[in-house]
C-alpha cells in the first residue's frame, strides 16, 4: 500500500508539473523596461576580444578589453529612454596605437547612449575607431549586449525583431551600418531570490556597406566588416528592469585575409 501511495504521488507530481509547464507558456506577461527611474541607474559593462590583427601574420594574436559603468542621466520625468553615459573606462588595447587608443576612450567619455523599445542608439557613430583599426567596433558594444524589450503583453516562444541602420565615417568615405536582430522569450520562472524573471535570447547579424553602388545599381558590401552572433537576458518583471544580459559576436574581416574578431560582452545592474 505504501509503494503504491508513492507511485501515486510520483505521478501526481509530474502531472502537476506537466500542467504548470503548461500554463506557463500560455501566460502572457509584459515585457518593457520602465524608465521612469533610469536616472538612478548604474550598470556594469565588459567586453573581451581575441582575434588577428590586419597586418599580422597568420600566427599572431592579440586580446583586449573594455571594462566600464553605465550610469543613467537625468531625463524627462516619466517614461522614456534610458540615457545614460560612459565613467571609468579601462581599455586594453595592445593592437591600437597609444593615440587611437586614448582617442577612443576619451569618444568612450564623451558618449551619450540611449535605449527604447527601438533598440539602442549612440550620440557618436561617425569614424568609429574600432572600424578603422584592428575591426573592433568599440562605440558599438552597447548596442550588441542590451537587448530591445517589445512593450507588449508575450507569451513563451513568442518573437520579435529590430532593425537599426547607421551612417558611418570611414577611411574611405560614407557608409551605412545595418544591425538586424531577432529576439524570443524563452522562459518564465522565479529566481532564487522568487524575483519573476523573463528570460530572452537573441541572434544578430551586423555589417557595413560603403555607399558606392555596383554596375547593376545594387549596393555593395565594399568595406570588409561583417559579423553575427547571440546574446541572452534576464528582465525583472514585477519591476520592470533589465538585471543582466551576456552576448558573443564574431566580425570577419571578409576583405583582410584571417583578420576575426571574437567578442564576449556583460551587461548588468549594480544595486
Amino acid at each position: 500500500m505504501i509503494r503504491k501511495t508513492v507511485r501515486w504521488a510520483i505521478v501526481a507530481a509530474a502531472i502537476a508539473s506537466v500542467l504548470f509547464a503548461g500554463c506557463s507558456r500560455r501566460e502572457r506577461v509584459r515585457i518593457e523596461i520602465d524608465f521612469s527611474k533610469a536616472a538612478e541607474w548604474r550598470y556594469m559593462l565588459g567586453a573581451d576580444i581575441y582575434g588577428t590583427p590586419t597586418a599580422a601574420d597568420s600566427g599572431q594574436y592579440f586580446s583586449g578589453s573594455l571594462r566600464a559603468y553605465l550610469q543613467g542621466l537625468p531625463g524627462e520625468v516619466g517614461e522614456g529612454p534610458l540615457r545614460c553615459g560612459f565613467t571609468d573606462v579601462n581599455l586594453v588595447a595592445p593592437f591600437l596605437s597609444e593615440d587611437e587608443r586614448s582617442d577612443a576612450v576619451r569618444r568612450l567619455s564623451e558618449l551619450r547612449v540611449a535605449v527604447s523599445e527601438n533598440g539602442v542608439t549612440l550620440s557618436d557613430t561617425a569614424g568609429i575607431p574600432g572600424v578603422l583599426s584592428g575591426g573592433w567596433d568599440i562605440l558599438r558594444t552597447p548596442a550588441r549586449v542590451i537587448p530591445a524589450m517589445p512593450n507588449a503583453d508575450m507569451t513563451v516562444g513568442s518573437s520579435w525583431e529590430r532593425e537599426q541602420r547607421f551612417p558611418l565615417s570611414i577611411q574611405n568615405g560614407e557608409a551605412e551600418g545595418l544591425m538586424y536582430q531577432l529576439y524570443m522569450l524563452d522562459s518564465l520562472y522565479r529566481n532564487d531570490s522568487g524575483v519573476r524573471v523573463a528570460a530572452i535570447s537573441w541572434t544578430f547579424s551586423y555589417r557595413v556597406a560603403t555607399k558606392e553602388n555596383g554596375d547593376d545599381g545594387k549596393r555593395k558590401i565594399m568595406y570588409p566588416l561583417v559579423g553575427s552572433g547571440r546574446g541572452n537576458a534576464e528582465l525583472d518583471i514585477s519591476r520592470k528592469k533589465l538585471v543582466k544580459s551576456q552576448a558573443t559576436f564574431q566580425v570577419t574581416q571578409s576583405g583582410v585575409t584571417g583578420m576575426e574578431v571574437n567578442e564576449v560582452l556583460h551587461f548588468e545592474i549594480l544595486e
